[in-house]
């Protein structure tokens, strides 16, 4: 049961890498709202090195639910725990992968929130800051330069518009 053990801790490990990485998550709502391009930074290499470690003990949690089945004679289809739970026979050790289980779901179904909604504020940011930068370096119109009177054919204020078609 030494593999079993070790799985409880990667779950564990796995469970609480989340966690932090759904803190950061929180964290960077408010710095994408402010704007702080300085503290999205610092978040940002954060998570790069809290992803490096879950994807480390993703690996592991596979290996040893490899190893676990194996030892069961049990062919691997996906490497799930839901196909570990169904292949164990003691009632104890189902309850408690199936816990596991939950507890990360859960942490990650919150932790994928989180995220979408910071997209969500950083597409807009991006959308802002997009549409300043086309009001700062727009070319200037062919209404603003200036025409000989001549060189206008027919009446000269038919080509002036009150209304900007391209806004």
């Amino acid at each position: 049961m030494s593999r079993l053990t070790d799985l409880y801790e990667t779950l564990d490990n796995l469970i609480h890498l989340h966690q932090a990485l759904y803190t950061l998550a929180a964290e960077k709502k408010p710095v994408l709202i402010r704007g702080d391009a300085d503290a999205l930074t610092q978040i940002t290499h954060q998570e790069q090195k809290l992803i490096k470690a879950v994807q480390t003990a993703e690996n592991t949690r596979m290996e040893l639910v490899r190893e676990l089945m194996a030892e069961r004679g049990v062919t691997l289809r996906e490497g799930t725990i839901s196909e570990l739970i169904q292949s164990l026979t003691s009632a104890e050790e189902k309850v408690r992968l199936a816990r596991y289980r939950n507890d990360l779901l859960e942490i990650v179904t919150r932790l994928r929130d989180a995220n979408d909604l910071n997209q969500q504020l950083l597409e807009q940011s991006l959308s802002f800051v997009q549409m300043s930068l086309d009001l700062l370096t727009d070319r200037p119109e062919e209404d603003y330069v200036y025409k000989h009177p001549k060189g206008l054919t027919g009446n000269p204020f038919a080509a002036r518009s009150f209304i900007n078609q391209k806004a």
